[in-house]
Order: C-alpha cells, then sequence, then structure tokens
C-alpha cells in the first residue's frame, strides 16, 4: 500500500509539470504573447549645440619689443597682487646696464680692499654727476606721463654720461673714483635699470593664461544683455572658421574661475519650458566630466524662431580656461520613472497605459507617459480620480510582467 502512494505521488507531480508547461506553450505558441520585465530609469531631454564662452578676464598687452622674464606658469591659480611676470623694455639698453653694475660691484670691492684711493677730475665728475642726476630726475617724470619715446631718448643719453663718467676716471677701471661715488652711480644704474622693468602684479584672483584672442574686452557678462541673436552667431561663425591659428606669446590675463558663461542661439522648441532662473546642465565634447550645472541667466526675446540665451556656471573643468567657443550637449530635462518598450503602451477609452499580467489574467494599468527614447518610455502611475478608465484597478512596480504585442489579447483576458 506505501509503495502504491508514492508512485501515484510521483504520477500526480510528473501531471501537474505538464499541465504548467502546456499552459506556457499555448501562451508563447499559440497566443504568442511578447512580455518584459518591469524595470526603474531615468531619460533626459536635451540638445546639441554650439557657444561662445564669457568670462570676466583682466588682461595686460605686450609691445611687441618686450621681454618677458621670471613669469608664472600658464593655468596657474593666482591670488591677487601675486607676482605675475617681469617685464624688460629695451634689451640691449638693459643688457648693457646690468653689464656695468657688475664691474662698478667689481671694482668696489677692489677699492675695499685697497688703503688708497683717487680723486681725479673732480669738476668733470661734479659736472657729470649734475647731469646724471637731472636726467634721473626727468625718466622719473617722464615715465609717470607715459611718453616711452623720449624715455628711450633720454635714458640713451643717460647712458652716454654715465659711460664718459667712466672714461674720465680712469679707461673704464674706474680707478679715479672714490668709494662713495661708485656707490652713488651704482644706485643710478640699477635705479635705471629698475625703471626700465615692469612687474606685473595679478589684479584679481583667478587662472592666468598667455592666450590673448582680442575678444576679452567685448566679451564680458556686464555685455551679454546688449549681445543680439546676429552678433552671436556672427562671432560663433567666425571662430568656428579659424584653424590652426598660430598663437603667439602678446599678453596675459587672468581669468575669473568662480563663474562664467555661455551664450547660445537656441530654437524655441528647444528651450521650451525654460525660463531666467531654470536649472540645466552642460556636458562639452571632448571632455569627460560629469555634466556641469547651470543656470538660465538671460533669455532674449525670439527673433525668427530664435533666441539668445546665457547660463551662469560656478563649476570648472580642468584645462578649459583657454577655450573661447564650445560643442555641448544642453540638458534641460532630467526624468525618473517605470521603464517599458514603447511598443507596450496601449490607449483604452481615450486613457494611455499598460497590460501586465496578473494571476495569469491580463490587466489594463493607467499610467502617465513622462517621456520616450530610443524606443522605451518612462512611465509612471495615475493616482486614481475622475476621468480615469474603471478597468485600471492595478498599479505598476517594478517586476512587473507587461505585455509587448498588445494586438493579440484584450482586459480580462486569461492566458495562464
Amino acid at each position: 500500500m506505501r509503495k502504491r502512494k508514492k508512485v501515484s505521488s510521483f504520477y500526480i507531480f510528473v501531471v501537474l509539470f505538464f499541465i504548467i508547461i502546456a499552459s506556457y506553450a499555448y501562451r508563447y505558441i499559440f497566443l504568442n504573447i511578447d512580455t518584459e520585465i518591469v524595470k526603474y530609469g531615468e531619460m533626459e531631454k536635451s540638445f546639441k549645440t554650439r557657444g561662445i564662452i564669457v568670462r570676466n578676464e583682466w588682461t595686460y598687452n605686450f609691445t611687441g619689443d618686450t621681454e618677458v622674464r621670471n613669469k608664472v606658469e600658464e593655468g596657474e591659480r593666482v591670488s591677487f597682487g601675486k607676482k605675475l611676470a617681469e617685464i624688460v623694455k629695451g634689451e640691449e639698453l638693459q643688457d648693457d646696464l646690468q653689464i656695468r653694475i657688475n664691474k662698478l660691484n667689481e671694482r668696489i670691492a677692489e677699492i675695499n680692499n685697497s688703503t688708497n684711493e683717487n680723486n681725479l677730475f673732480e669738476k668733470d665728475n661734479e659736472k657729470l654727476s649734475k647731469s646724471i642726476d637731472e636726467k634721473v630726475e626727468y625718466i622719473k617724470k617722464i615715465s609717470s606721463e607715459g611718453d616711452l619715446e623720449k624715455l628711450t631718448d633720454v635714458k640713451v643719453e643717460l647712458s652716454s654720461d654715465l659711460y664718459k663718467k667712466s672714461l674720465i676716471s680712469g679707461a673704464n677701471s674706474f680707478s679715479g673714483i672714490n668709494l662713495e661715488q661708485l656707490k652713488k652711480e651704482k644706485s643710478q644704474l640699477e635705479e635705471l635699470y629698475n625703471t626700465n622693468m615692469d612687474t606685473i602684479a595679478a589684479k584679481s584672483a583667478g587662472i592666468v593664461s598667455f592666450n590673448i584672442d582680442g575678444l576679452e574686452q567685448n566679451l564680458n557678462p556686464e555685455s551679454i544683455s546688449k549681445f543680439s541673436v546676429d552678433d552671436v552667431k556672427s562671432l560663433i561663425n567666425s571662430l568656428s572658421s579659424v584653424k590652426n591659428k598660430e598663437e603667439k606669446l602678446n599678453g596675459l590675463k587672468v581669468i575669473d574661475n568662480f563663474s562664467w558663461f555661455l551664450c547660445i542661439i537656441a530654437d524655441e522648441k528647444q528651450i521650451n519650458g525654460l525660463k531666467e532662473g531654470s536649472r540645466v546642465k552642460l556636458a562639452f565634447s571632448g571632455y569627460d566630466d560629469l555634466p556641469l550645472k547651470a543656470k538660465l541667466k538671460h533669455m532674449s526675446e525670439p527673433i525668427n524662431g530664435e533666441c539668445l540665451v546665457s547660463f551662469e556656471v560656478t563649476d570648472n573643468i580642468k584645462n578649459f580656461y583657454n577655450v573661447r567657443i564650445a560643442d555641448l550637449r544642453i540638458i534641460t530635462h532630467e526624468y525618473e520613472g517605470l521603464l517599458v518598450d514603447e511598443r507596450c503602451l496601449v490607449e483604452l477609452e481615450k486613457q494611455k497605459g499598460v497590460y501586465i499580467i496578473k494571476e495569469g489574467v491580463v490587466k489594463f494599468v493607467a499610467a502617465e507617459v513622462i517621456s520616450t527614447e530610443n524606443g522605451y518610455a518612462l512611465i509612471k502611475n495615475i493616482d486614481k480620480k475622475e476621468g480615469v478608465t474603471q478597468q485600471s484597478s492595478y498599479i505598476i512596480k517594478v517586476y512587473d510582467e507587461v505585455i509587448k504585442n498588445i494586438n493579440r489579447v484584450k482586459p480580462n483576458q486569461r492566458v495562464l
């Protein structure tokens, strides 16, 4: 008797297994129902464009014959007042002055080691000393007035007087000049040398660049509201056409790295739903950094369906400080919800939704379509309210089984 029970139980299990297999075979072979599992997903609304970078930039332009010494590194962050570089005006005169200062230092050292001092040609020395003093004072005056041409001429005359003084005092050996005169002459030469060299200090904090494009004065945040759609379009086209531009060290600038701006021309449809103060994200081509957060700062009135739009950014991208024009993708909206194949969407009694399988029965569930992208739809449940079809008594959840070939089934149909 016990053996029969075991055999009977085995046969019952086999029969149930084949019934389940048969039901699935009926469902997928005869009904040919294709399903998928509901997942949680994200989508975004974005568009690609090209824009101009606008920053607060303090600039210092070099003249053609300027020699730059002891400059800071390109891309270095500096504070206000930081020394950026030394500018030498007139390289030949500067080198000559340095040689004379070195010779004076040598002679002073010799006299310090000697017990005898010579005092020859005192009257000539006094006359030349007076002339030198007057020229030094005159140089200070015209330096403050900014008359560079006259400044160069007077410096040459002063250099000549200093050389004559050295000749009178002993055939370039300075042997006829006493120690005090040598020290005074050295002081005069050093003052002339320093007058011929400027130290550039940062007028604002930021990132240092030696790439000047000539647009720094016009492209500043205060001017954005004055730009027109045609202005920006023309500038983008002109900058886009510049290729293989040779970089030349013609100045330096300090770039505000706290905030900067992006100006674009956008179609009205692309910025639909945005207003001043709206938050977006900017993903720049060629930079693997995460998208930057930005705020819509200015939007012009549309002209022929196009608007000038500017965004303020307070984030930074490494090695981005020299970029003036950029290709990017602007993410205007981001959505989260339940992700299904777009083929799962069905409309019943003017209400969109999906078919899900609940306990072997097809059930219609009303849903709101948030967004569609690349063949997928992002949906969410609709709260129970007036106007929602009465056949929708369930909610959609992650891992629910949703039907893709919606034309092969109908609500409340048993499929298992």
